[in-house]
């Protein structure tokens, strides 16, 4: 009976060391080392070696290059957007990413950035207990965002992962027609809104949908959150 009872202690204690084990090379895996599977965008804008084992979350309604590969701890993740804009020199989206941050009212620490031999722009950011780290550049007029974001106390822990796969984005020069062109400004300017309503920005959102709906007047998911927004200042 004594023997029975040391082997299912030990049966116990091995199985409790295999999970620890388990547990510390999953953490391992996210914190330093890439997947060995390359990510291609399925609208043809991009491929990146994503960090190992985050989840891929993909937005195939969305007419954008976009998807975001998240940690599995909470609110850590790495988004990558890609969009039509109005302008093609890299002035015009230092001036843009500039507009940016005045119409949000932070201070977003703008640097004309060397993303491995691309001229980008480099903007870092604190907001609600969250840190960001966006790199933008330009493909004619397509704009590349790389958006990495984390709790404070985690941003430095997952950031050299985050570099490392930011070193295997590829874009791919894409045209677009003019249709598209338009598909994808009122997308941005739809999730701007969304963005500044869930910020309780709510000016800032009606001016932003307000710009979406002079391109796309019968845009139903604009009218809507349009009137979530009036809705919202009515209160």
């Amino acid at each position: 009976m004594k023997m029975r009872k040391r082997r299912q202690v030990n049966s116990a204690v091995a199985i409790v060391g295999f999970v620890c084990f388990a547990i510390v090379c999953f953490a391992q895996n996210q914190l330093s080392e890439l997947s060995d599977q390359r990510y291609t965008d399925p609208k043809g804008y991009f491929s990146i070696v994503p960090p190992s084992m985050w989840s891929i979350q993909e937005y195939p309604s969305d007419v954008r290059g976009k998807v975001a590969f998240q940690s599995s701890e909470s609110n850590i993740d790495f988004r990558i957007l890609v969009n039509s804009v109005d302008f093609d020199t890299f002035d015009q989206l230092l001036e843009f990413c500039q507009n940016m941050e005045k119409r949000i009212g932070i201070d977003m620490k703008i640097e004309q950035y060397d993303f491995y031999g691309q001229l980008a722009v480099r903007r870092s950011f604190e907001i609600q207990g969250q840190r960001y780290l966006y790199i933008d550049f330009l493909l004619g007029q397509i704009d590349h965002n790389l958006a990495y974001g984390a709790p404070l106390s985690k941003f430095e822990q997952y950031l050299p992962i985050i570099l490392k796969s930011m070193e295997t984005y590829e874009p791919v020069l894409k045209e677009i027609s003019g249709i598209e062109s338009v598909d994808h400004l009122v997308a941005k300017k739809l999730r701007l809104g969304q963005l500044m309503l869930e910020s309780h920005l709510y000016d800032l959102a009606l001016e932003y949908v307000s710009e979406g709906l002079t391109l796309a007047p019968d845009n139903q998911e604009l009218l809507k959150l349009k009137l979530e927004i009036d809705t919202c200042i009515k209160k």
